[in-house]
């Protein structure tokens, strides 16, 4: 749960990068989860200054699955260090497909960092498959030192977030993933925030894992068209 703070310590700018942790099928009830991971840039130190790394954190979320008329909704909430980078998560799926797809569209709020999202997989009956989310985080502006000199400036990252991931099957589920930072951190002066003084680029990859386990809790019905009654047919005796 230390990670970020202690990268927040070691690096100018170390930001904790937004995370989906669930894939595109809702499952109905609650489910608890946690989540970790590591960062590698991509560029030297000298031209990415911003450094990412995945949430690490746990928590819970609730889904009303979706059926072949209905959409899915589920919200969830992560609790993460620092306590500021804490982020809530909405989900809409999509009705069930004609392909046999699962897919929705989302978005991640955080104190730090703001996070839509869309996501697209085949998710067998038992829970496991692969999927993709495909995100653009907004990280919230942070004040970093100038290496080598006595004065500071400021970093606002942008960019887009593509992930792959598999899910294993089961209600003990894991969530492996990979998935990618490609954008751009507006640097800005102190003293002047509403004036850019440059950019850096922002190339990170992520690998982690997501544990998940949910409760048992039957899928919703889909719905389906009144049965008409019958009559009952007559009594001996009496006419037809």
């Amino acid at each position: 749960m230390k990670a970020c703070s202690a990268l927040l310590l070691l690096a100018s700018a170390a930001a904790c990068a937004p995370i989906v942790t669930h894939g595109p099928r809702v499952e109905q009830g609650i489910t608890g989860y946690g989540t970790m991971g590591a960062g590698k840039s991509l560029c030297p130190p000298e031209t990415c200054e911003t450094i990412l790394v995945p949430q690490l954190g746990a928590g819970v979320r609730y889904g009303w699955a979706a059926t072949d008329s209905t959409l899915g909704f589920s919200a969830g909430f992560t609790y993460s260090a620092p306590v500021v980078s804490s982020e809530l998560d909405l989900y809409v799926q999509a009705p069930g497909s004609p392909l046999g797809l699962d897919a929705g569209a989302g978005v991640l709020a955080a104190g730090t960092h703001a996070m839509p999202y869309v996501q697209l997989g085949r998710m067998r009956p038992n829970g496991s498959g692969w999927y993709t989310t495909q995100g653009y985080a907004f990280l919230a502006r942070r004040q970093i030192e100038i290496v080598l000199a006595d004065n500071y400036e400021q970093v606002e990252p942008r960019y887009w977030a593509p992930t792959v991931a598999y899910r294993t099957g089961g209600p003990y589920g894991m969530h492996f993933y990979v998935t990618g930072a490609f954008g751009t951190a507006w640097k800005y002066h102190p003293d002047e925030p509403g004036v850019r003084t440059g950019r850096q680029p922002v190339r990170t990859v992520m690998t982690g894992v997501v544990f998940d386990v949910r409760r048992a809790h039957p899928r919703r019905p889909a719905m389906s068209a009144p049965i008409p009654a019958v009559a009952p047919p007559p009594a001996a005796g009496q006419p037809r």
